[in-house]
């Protein structure tokens, strides 16, 4: 099993308590992994953990740990008197990323659990006569007994963007624990529980700018906690936006004698194709001005090259072990790890969960003023949403959408609605795909919905990581980090009043008011936003030739047909359009639809062995 898990690490360990086996192998990040000995084992306990403790510091206060003795501990060894002294209770006071599996030989129980978001993978195998678990599923398919084959129902609600929901992967026999739970095991049951439960806005209220100071403050602290270890070279995605921006120049705050490597992808030089109404191509321009504000930040310009989507598809493979999501991005994200390794940084610094957290927009407190009769106040909000960027039709329909019955909205709205518009699914899956999407929350044309809590933590909790971020670590050995989603970033963003991102009508307002002396004017004011990848049809048309073989090559595979419509992408493919690129229709079906089908069958087709 750990030969089979050593492009994660090179250090293996292993001990042997009661009726488990545990190893693990080590790919060393902290200052403390010096100390790392490998599964602990002491009396009747054992740890085995892939962890970073990011309030190290109080959770060694609280469990009465001195400080000469805590800089001798690896992030594990905290963890398991943590574990020792509060069970499972010690997961929800932890801030950080881990896995782990815990042994409690008293109770004879084996605890496996995640964090929050699920930044570390945790799979696991069920069987009669025996149960096992790894960090990724090449860890399982080690042993004898476990197969190595897909599970269709997964790939196929994978296809169909459905929320990951339950413990099924793209792997038969291989489940995953969710995150923010822990899975109790005993020789006769196994249960599973969550353990984290972000508070709801209370009535208590903050003036402005304690908000503002508090913002700054958590994100700080979270940026500063996700440093560790780093060294003297970070790498960091920068766009034009505010999230990653936040990001970069709170690093640049915390480390002003080390350098910041800052990345922003770009077009292909010249690039004059058509594009979405009132999106940027070309975020370079913004990107530099915030780095230009701060000089241990030096900023590395990536422009999308002829690398084709496919080829890193195939690359990716042994390293990511599932279905590469948005293959586009892909390219210009691998081009950014591949630097960066060769820059020496161990650490990548992104800032995607920002648009939740941070820079929440706060448009979705705008139904709620409807709700409550506050009309002068709705529309004065709804006026400065309009001078920041957004159309009288985008705040209308935020506005109203809510409380329409779901086929007005479906007629007025004009977004793709249909799942066989974009997803190339199997026909004979798409009536019970579509049921499961109303089961997990999922809405195709996505009416804006009335709590906007809760949609916020269903789109935290929408999509798993944990083997993505593995497998950078795998292929490049990059650390992908986001102090944005930091559980108490999250906590204190989703704890604050949804007026507070929406002050005087501005969207992002609190993020706008809090860092604005820390970014430059157009990037703190900006109205239009950016979009990544826009010249990704030429990458594909480059690259023609080898997507009309892949797609042949998948049709021929054997039941690919229980998951894939491979005559919808043959139609795709024959369609291929000359003109449109800017229209959403053909933006989902080539865009998503084609690529994504294509990563799809590509893992369908490699898993079954076909060359």
């Amino acid at each position: 099993m750990l030969r089979a898990q050593d492009a994660y690490g090179n250090l293996p360990a292993r001990a042997d308590v009661g009726p488990l086996s545990l190893g693990r192998n080590l790919h060393p990040m902290l200052p403390e992994d010096v100390y790392d000995r490998g599964p602990i084992v002491r009396g009747p306990h054992a740890l085995v953990a892939d962890v970073r403790i990011d309030n190290r510091e109080e959770i060694e206060r609280s469990l009465g740990i001195g400080t000469d003795d805590a800089a001798r501990q690896c992030d594990a060894a905290i963890l398991f008197e943590a574990l020792i002294a509060w069970g499972s209770d010690a997961l929800n006071r932890l801030t950080g990323e881990f896995a782990l599996a815990f042994w409690d030989g008293q109770r004879r129980r084996l605890l496996l659990a995640r964090d929050v978001l699920g930044s570390r993978p945790l799979v696991f195998h069920r069987a009669p006569d025996f149960f096992a678990f790894a960090s990724m599923p090449s860890g399982l398919h080690a042993i004898p007994g476990v197969p190595y084959a897909v599970n269709p129902e997964h790939l196929a609600e994978s296809l169909a963007m459905l929320p990951e929901r339950g413990s099924g992967t793209f792997f038969k026999g291989v489940d995953r624990v969710e995150p923010a739970h822990f899975l109790e095991i005993t020789e006769t049951s196994m249960t599973s529980s969550r353990f984290w439960q972000p508070s709801r806005p209370s009535g208590k209220r903050l003036n402005p700018r304690e908000y503002e100071e508090a913002l700054r403050s958590v994100v700080d602290a979270a940026t500063r906690a996700q440093l560790r270890g780093a060294g003297n070279t970070v790498a960091a995605q920068l766009s034009g936006g505010l999230d990653s921006s936040i990001v970069v120049t709170s690093a640049a705050r915390q480390m002003p004698d080390r350098t910041i490597v800052a990345y922003t992808a770009v077009p292909r030089r010249g690039f004059d194709g058509p594009i979405p109404p009132g999106v940027l191509a070309n975020e370079a321009d913004r990107a530099a001005a915030t780095a230009g504000l701060y000089s241990n930040v030096e900023h590395v310009i990536v422009e999308n090259g002829e690398q084709s989507p496919l080829d890193l598809i195939t690359r990716a493979f042994p390293y990511q072990q599932q279905p590469v999501p948005n293959p586009c991005n892909n390219v210009w994200a691998t081009s950014i790890c591949r630097l960066a390794r060769e820059r020496g940084a161990t650490v990548l610094l992104i800032g995607n969960a920002g648009n939740l957290t941070a820079t929440y927009y706060g448009l979705q407190w705008l139904p709620e003023l409807l709700r409550r009769g506050r009309l002068v106040k709705l529309a004065r909000m709804s006026l400065g949403a309009r001078r920041h960027g957004f159309r009288w039709l985008s705040v209308g329909a935020q506005v109203v959408g809510p409380f329409l019955p779901m086929g007005l909205w479906k007629r007025l709205s004009a977004r793709v609605t249909e799942l066989r518009q974009y997803a190339p699914v199997s026909p004979a899956l798409s009536a019970a795909l579509e049921r499961k999407a109303g089961e997990r929350g999922m809405d195709f044309s996505y009416r804006p919905r009335r709590d906007p809590f809760a949609l916020r933590l269903w789109s935290l909790t929408r999509f798993d990581n944990g083997i993505c971020f593995k497998g950078i670590l795998g292929q490049w050995g990059l650390s992908v980090r986001d102090p944005l989603a930091d559980k108490r970033v999250i906590e204190f963003c989703l704890s604050v009043p949804d007026e507070e991102y929406l002050r005087d009508g501005v969207p992002r307002s609190l993020a706008r008011r809090a860092f604005g002396d820390r970014l430059p004017a157009e990037v703190t004011n900006a109205t239009v936003r950016a979009l990544q990848s826009p010249d990704w049809y030429e990458g594909l048309e480059k690259d023609w030739t080898a997507i009309r073989a892949e797609i042949a090559q998948i049709a021929r595979s054997a039941d690919v047909e229980t998951v894939i419509d491979t005559a919808w992408l043959e139609e795709s493919a024959a369609s291929w359009p000359a003109t449109g690129w800017e229209r959403e229709d053909v933006i989902m079906r080539y865009r998503h639809g084609l690529l994504y089908g294509l990563s799809v069958g590509h893992f369908m087709r490699r898993v079954a062995g076909t060359n």
